[in-house]
């Protein structure tokens, strides 16, 4: 008798095949911070790519304005908005907007799901850019912001395609949270870094998304190490699809790599705390 294929392994075979749509990537995002990367950026440019596009100029300045950034003068142009906060920040904000419009569902369950996950990349995004600049890798920190939002883009790219097979009826029940969870984390790190390879983003950001879970990793890639380190923070504080309350971050490799001490871990879950509300 034959048995059973697992849900991971249906899956997996969905993900293979020549059925799967790949969701498209917004140019906009990475084309500005393919330009803040120039040493001589032109903000003329930028403020254009936002401004061709009336509905992103409005969420741009709805956030610029928003709590997170409580204590600014309010903008009103998206000129403004780069001279208070900066085009390296609004840059981010642009990214983070952009990435928002693929965490939509009308599956109630998927939906749900997608939620906890967004929490999840914005916090890690926010975490790793502030760890980046109180590290002394100010450098980086853009990188960072972008290495964590793209980090689990893996496990955004699994709930599209099992949204898509219940709809087409090709599974015939729905996944319990935990069965969908660890299908999830088996995975989302493969055929995520295949995604970001096929939006052709920079390779360092494909690296995190392959890497970010490995039990071995490249302790000189300081990218990799951040986004390590706030995603299991992000887990130890319960943001996202996975909790694991009796984490020590301070015993964590990432932490001794960082030589972070335990006020500095204790400043970013706090920090991480904030994110919610930029989520």
């Amino acid at each position: 008798m034959r048995q059973r294929k697992s849900f991971v392994e249906i899956l997996n075979e969905q993900l293979l095949s020549d059925k799967t749509v790949l969701p498209t990537f917004d140019r906009t995002s990475m084309r500005i911070q393919e330009e803040i990367a120039k040493e001589d950026p032109d903000v003329t440019l930028i403020e254009e790519l936002i401004l061709h596009d009336q509905s992103l100029t409005s969420q741009v300045l709805r956030v610029a304005n928003s709590a997170f950034y409580k204590g600014l003068v309010k903008v009103s142009t998206v000129r403004n908005a780069i001279i208070r906060l900066g085009i390296k920040e609004v840059a981010n904000i642009v990214m983070l907007l952009t990435h928002r419009k693929n965490f939509h569902s009308k599956d109630p369950f998927v939906s749900k799901v997608m939620k906890k996950l967004w929490q999840h990349s914005v916090g890690c995004a926010v975490g790793s850019q502030w760890l980046a600049n109180h590290c002394g890798f100010k450098a980086l920190a853009n990188e960072a912001f972008t290495a964590g939002l793209l980090h689990d883009v893996g496990k955004l790219f699994l709930l599209m395609v099992i949204e898509n097979m219940k709809l087409a009826k090709e599974i015939d029940s729905q996944p319990s949270y935990t069965l969908l969870n660890e299908a999830m984390n088996s995975l989302h790190t493969e055929h995520g870094a295949s995604l970001l390879e096929n939006w052709n983003v920079p390779e360092i950001y494909c690296n995190v998304a392959r890497e970010h879970h490995s039990d071995k990793f490249d302790s000189g890639n300081v990218l990799l190490v951040l986004v390590r380190l706030v995603d299991q923070a992000c887990n130890k504080m319960g943001i996202g699809l996975n909790e694991d309350h009796s984490l020590l971050l301070a015993a964590t490799s990432e932490a001794h790599v960082l030589g972070l001490s335990e006020v500095v871990l204790a400043e970013l879950e706090i920090a991480l705390e904030d994110s919610l509300s930029f989520a």
